[in-house]
C-alpha cells in the first residue's frame, strides 16, 4: 500500500474466506496529494491495476485435493483531475460477480485551501484509526471485516495538515448507498458496513493526529472517535453506534510499525442487539456488537538498486478480537513478503492463520458466534500491475 498512483502487484497471501476476497484493499494507492492543483490548465491523470489471484486453503478439502485455485481478482481504473483548486478523484473497481461485480471504491469531489487544508465531498474514506490501513499486507488486518479499516462512506471531511497536528472531521451521511433494501445487493460494496435491517446513517467522526519528525525517525501518535445512528428500516427504530481508538505509527528508516487499540459498540434495534451483519465483497456475515480491538503490524524492507528488483519486505501482522457477552475472543495471525519489481509489479505472499475466524475455515463463519474454536490457515498469492 502506500504506494504511488496504483502500483500494486498483490501476491502470495494465506487464509481467507473461500467466496470473499477479505483484503482487496492492501491495495491501488493513489496519492491524490501529490496531484498539481491550482494550475490554470485542467489537470487529467488515468491509473489503474490488473491483478491475478492464487489460493490454497489448507482446512478445505476439495481445494487440497486441486492444489488450490488460481483465478482473476480485479481490475481497476483510477481518474484523478485538478483544475485551480479544485480536485476530482474516482477510482472504480470491476471483480468478479461473485465478489461483487463493478463497484466504486472511492470518489470525490475537492477543493484545496491556501494553507494546504482540503475537503472532499462524495465517496471519502472515514478518519479512524492509522489510516489508510493499520496492515502492511495484501490480506489486511482483522479491523478491515468490522468495518475500521479501509473505511469509505458517502459524506463530506474536511482536512487539516499542519506541521505537528494533523486533524480530520467529517460527517458520514450513510455508507455506500445503493439505494435498495435488497439483501443481495447491499453488501456489493468495498467497504465492509452494517447491512441485513439495519443501516449507517448519520455518523460524525474526528480524528487528531500529532506528528514528530527527525532526520531518521517520523512518529505519528492519534486519537479517532466516531458517534453515529443505527436505522432498523423493517421495525422503524432508531439505534446507535460509536467508537473510539488510539493509534500510533512509526517509521525508521527500514522499518516500520502500526498498533492500534479501539473500543466500539453497536447498540441495533432487532431481535438480537449482540450481533450486527456486516457485508462486502458480495459477502454477509455477523459482527458481535460491543468489543475491544487489538491490532499491531510489523514490517522490514530491504531495498535494490537494481533494474529489475526494487524492494522486498517482510511483514508481520496480529489482531486481536475479544468479544462481549462471554463470546471466546477472535485471533488473526498474518506474515508474509512484499516484492517489488519494476516499479510497478507488486507480490504479497502471505500466511495467514486465525482462531475463531470466520474467514479461515468455517463455512458458517462470522465475527460472533463460534462454530468451529480452531486454528486454520491459507496460503494466498496475488500479483498486480499497477500503471
Amino acid at each position: 500500500m502506500q504506494h504511488r498512483y496504483y502500483r500494486l502487484f498483490l501476491v502470495l497471501i494465506t487464509l481467507l474466506i473461500s467466496d470473499f476476497i477479505y483484503s482487496q484493499a492492501a491495495d491501488i494507492e493513489s496519492k491524490v496529494d501529490t496531484l498539481v492543483t491550482n494550475s490554470e490548465k485542467p489537470i487529467f491523470n488515468i491509473h489503474g491495476a490488473f491483478r491475478v489471484h492464487y489460493k490454497d486453503e489448507f482446512y478445505n478439502e476439495t481445494r487440497k485435493k486441486e492444489g488450490g485455485e488460481f483465478g482473476f481478482d480485479l481490475f481497476a481504473l483510477v481518474v484523478d483531475a485538478s483544475y485551480k483548486k479544485f480536485r476530482v478523484f474516482a477510482d472504480m473497481r470491476f471483480m468478479p460477480a461473485s465478489s461483487g461485480g463493478t463497484m466504486p471504491k472511492e470518489g470525490w469531489i475537492g477543493y484545496d485551501f491556501e494553507n494546504g487544508d482540503d475537503i472532499q465531498v462524495g465517496l471519502v474514506q472515514d478518519p479512524f484509526g492509522n489510516l489508510d490501513y493499520n496492515s502492511y499486507s495484501w490480506f489486511l488486518g482483522i479491523g478491515y471485516a468490522l468495518g475500521f479499516e479501509g473505511k469509505y462512506s458517502m459524506g463530506a471531511k474536511y482536512h487539516h495538515k499542519g506541521k505537528v497536528w494533523d486533524y480530520q472531521i467529517a460527517f458520514m451521511k450513510n455508507a455506500m448507498e445503493t439505494f435498495t433494501n435488497n439483501p443481495d445487493l447491499r453488501d456489493n460494496q468495498w467497504s465492509a458496513s452494517v447491512v441485513g435491517d439495519n443501516k449507517e446513517i448519520n455518523q460524525i467522526s474526528g480524528q487528531l493526529v500529532y506528528k514528530i519528525k527527525t532526520n531518521d525517525f517520523s512518529h505519528k501518535i492519534g486519537a479517532s472517535g466516531q458517534f453515529g445512528q443505527l436505522y432498523n428500516f423493517v421495525e422503524d427504530k432508531m439505534g446507535s453506534r460509536n467508537a473510539f481508538a488510539l493509534h500510533y505509527h512509526l517509521d525508521y528508516k527500514n522499518v516500520g510499525i502500526k498498533a492500534e487499540v479501539y473500543k466500539y459498540e453497536f447498540n441495533p434495534k432487532g431481535e438480537n442487539s449482540q450481533y450486527v451483519d456486516m457485508g462486502s465483497f458480495n459477502y454477509t456475515y455477523q459482527v458481535v456488537s460491543k468489543a475491544d480491538v487489538y491490532a499491531l503490524s510489523a514490517k522490514y524492507s530491504i531495498p535494490f538498486k537494481g533494474k529489475s528488483l526494487n524492494e522486498i519486505a517482510f511483514y508481520s501482522e496480529y489482531g486481536y478480537l475479544g468479544k462481549k457477552y462471554n463470546l471466546n475472543a477472535t485471533h488473526m495471525l498474518t506474515n508474509g513478503a512484499l516484492i517489488r519489481i519494476l516499479d510497478g509489479i507488486y507480490t504479497y505472499v502471505e500466511y495467514v492463520a486465525g482462531y475463531n475466524h470466520p474467514f479461515l475455515g468455517g463455512s458458517q463463519g462470522s465475527l460472533y458466534n463460534e462454530f468451529d474454536n480452531k486454528w486454520h490457515a491459507r496460503l494466498q498469492c496475488n500479483i498486480g500491475y499497477y500503471f
